[in-house]
């Protein structure tokens, strides 16, 4: 990932609107790279899939939201989504549930892995990278980064599981 040759203190980034937005790890502003148009439609068709659940599953789904990590990171996830109650502030305090990684072409394996081990060390429970160009999911989990066969997954909240369908959503991807 690209970043800025600069060092910026936490208080400048928490206050700092950046276009396209940055992440912040140690210091340092880390690009997040804009996806394509696939990678927009992608991000659109799990945001709707999850916004069905806002209420018969007390969650929220967030794009563009910055998320506390440990050490001095803040991360910038497609898609996450927070079980309710939560902390409202400028950046997500409480451990997302269940991130989305949407893989763009810019993106490195190396660079996504890293930022899964910072979810997990988090503490989220369901970690998912898609790529649309080549419509797979891999899920992250036990440290390991594992692709997806079949046509869903069930990805578990505190009182209930979802089946998240993406082969479904590539499917639909590939009809636009």
């Amino acid at each position: 990932m690209a970043t800025t040759a600069a060092f910026v203190s936490l208080d400048e980034y928490l206050n700092t609107s950046y276009e396209p937005d940055m992440e912040f790890v140690d210091g340092v502003l880390v690009e997040r790279h804009l996806g394509s148009l696939r990678h927009s439609v992608l991000q659109t068709l799990v945001i709707l899939y999850f916004g069905q659940f806002r209420k018969s599953e007390r969650i929220e789904i967030c794009t563009a939201a910055r998320v506390r990590m440990d050490r001095g990171r803040h991360r910038i996830p497609d898609v996450l989504v927070l079980e309710r109650p939560y902390q409202k502030g400028k950046v997500v305090t409480d451990v997302p549930v269940i991130t989305v990684e949407i893989k763009s072409p810019e993106d490195t394996f190396d660079d996504i892995v890293e930022k899964c081990f910072e979810y997990e060390a988090l503490g989220v429970r369901n970690i998912l990278v898609m790529d649309p160009d080549h419509s797979r999911t891999w899920l992250f989990e036990q440290s390991i980064l594992r692709v997806l066969k079949g046509n869903s997954v069930a990805l578990s909240l505190s009182q209930s599981t979802l089946d998240f369908p993406f082969a479904e959503m590539f499917a639909e991807l590939d009809e636009q």
